[in-house]
């Protein structure tokens, strides 16, 4: 079985790590699962680098996983894929990092499935048939909804994690009905044979294609938590242990927007199925929804949750404009918003291991006790509120740009993402003020240090951060290759 050497690695190393869970348990070997479960996403994330400049080199790869090229599993890792299953890795190691001093209960489980869960969304990417990609999405959301429910002895991750469940489930229903569909108009589920029979202006007359459409968007967009389907996630984001709440906006929601990337553009081009101004409404609603249902939260956490939210909107509404810079844009902000999203749920829940509090007032003037992680935390604050010299500046000024350029609808849209982002700063700052110039609180007086691998983390995410947006040319310049060849399917 060929799975190409990155997805093939981690299906071995989740496969093999129950053993290694055991050992570590039996043995008392509290480290063990720990070292493991770092040093297999490290060598997973090297595979990954090796396997980019494989394809930049020599083009796409395509496998056929088993030796039955009809019933077999169908792999094909384009730039796309790689781009996207970069970013999942490097966010899951330096979650399983992070873990190593936050994590105080049942590591031999919680390794595991972190492991399970960062396999199930590189199979997503790496996936060119839509049974295989089925597959890996529900290996994903399984894993998922496990580590939402990890704190299953309190009552508010078991309630957040069964809504979860509930809105996930539907939503991989409504997938599984536009899959059909496609199935029934195409007679093949590989995505480049898809492409051939769906991809032409005879598909483009047929209702059926346009139901389709809409199935696939909102089974997407619940996980990606577009709104009206975004609800699951500020109930997810309090209950799971911050280490996954990192992995749930920083890529778990982004598998979602991978999908519309590649089913809509490679398989209902825009210039034949007209979804782009329908998917830049959803856009506009998504973020504006999000940033001002975050003006109104106390919770950290549910702040970055709603926070996410807008952000999604801002990534598919780089999508809806349809155009090569529009498209770069969104993807340069997957990139951008999976590293300062991570960073600031890991930041939070450092603050929060800390001091035992998620209330915003009560972590006022935390950043006296910890300095490094409030300063780490506060660069993530000002990259999401779009200040130049960081990374999220560039991805935001090329979808704004992008839609300026595309004229009719999308200008006033582009301006009303420029007014999302402006309301933004207003819940950033607010942060920022409560951490560094409130007076210290009671609670965040009692605060302890941290431990050297939740440091590591943020100094890495923060340190990203700042080198994007000061040299941002080769990331936003991968961003437009990635784009082009799928722009190039109009």
């Amino acid at each position: 079985m060929n799975f190409t050497p990155t997805l093939t690695a981690l299906i071995v190393f989740t496969g093999v790590s129950p053993i290694i869970s055991i050992i570590s348990r039996r043995y008392g070997l509290r480290r063990l699962i720990e070292a493991y479960a770092v040093l297999a996403l490290a060598y997973t994330f090297y595979t990954a680098l090796t396997q980019y400049g494989q394809i930049t080199s020599t083009g796409p790869i395509r496998e056929v996983a088993g030796d039955v090229a009809g019933v077999s599993s169908i792999i094909y890792v384009d730039l796309l894929s790689i781009y996207v299953a970069l970013i999942f890795v490097a966010v899951g190691l330096l979650a399983a990092i992070f873990s190593i001093g936050y994590i105080e209960e049942r590591r031999p489980e919680f390794y595991p499935l972190l492991l399970a869960l960062v396999t199930g969304m590189v199979g997503v990417s790496f996936s060119g048939d839509l049974v295989t990609f089925f597959i890996f999405w529900e290996m994903m959301s399984i894993a998922s909804y496990l580590l939402v429910a990890f704190r299953y002895r309190t009552w508010e991750a078991v309630e957040a994690s069964f809504k979860y469940l509930i809105m996930s489930a539907s939503g991989t229903a409504a997938i599984l009905f536009g899959i059909s569909l496609m199935y029934g108009m195409a007679g093949t589920l590989e995505i480049e044979g898809l492409r051939m029979a769906l991809a032409n202006s005879m598909a483009a007359g047929e209702v059926w294609s346009y139901v389709s459409i809409a199935f696939l968007v909102t089974g997407f967009g619940v996980n990606a938590a577009m709104v009206p389907f975004h609800s699951w996630l500020p109930d997810a984001h309090p209950a799971a242990p911050s280490s996954i709440s990192a992995m749930l906006s920083g890529v778990v929601i982004k598998t979602g927007v991978y999908a519309m990337f590649r089913i809509l553009t490679w398989v209902f081009p825009a210039p034949l199925f007209d979804w782009r101004v329908a998917l830049a409404v959803f856009a506009v609603l998504t973020m504006t929804v999000g940033n001002l249902l975050a003006l109104l939260q106390e919770d950290i956490k549910r702040l970055l949750a709603y926070s996410s939210i807008a952000h999604i909107g801002y990534i598919v509404f780089g999508l809806s404009i349809a155009t090569a810079s529009g498209i770069a844009g969104g993807l340069f902000h997957v990139l951008n918003h999976a590293l300062i999203k991570a960073l600031l749920f890991l930041g939070a829940g450092a603050l929060i291991h800390a001091t035992n509090t998620r209330s915003i007032e009560e972590l006022s003037g935390i950043g006296r006790r910890l300095p490094l992680v409030a300063t780490c935390f506060a660069i993530g604050l000002f990259a999401l509120a779009g200040i130049p010299g960081l990374n999220v500046f560039w991805s935001e000024f090329t979808i704004v740009t992008a839609g300026l350029a595309a004229g009719s609808i999308y200008t006033p849209l582009s301006i009303v993402m420029v007014v999302n982002i402006l309301i933004s700063v207003a819940y950033y700052l607010r942060l920022v003020q409560a951490i560094f110039f409130k007076p210290l609180s009671e609670v965040a007086s009692r605060a302890h240090g941290v431990g050297v691998s939740l440091a590591i983390p943020l100094i890495v995410l923060a340190a990203a951060g700042i080198v994007i947006g000061v040299y941002p040319t080769p990331f936003l310049e991968l961003a437009t290759s990635v784009a082009a060849s799928l722009a190039g399917s109009f």
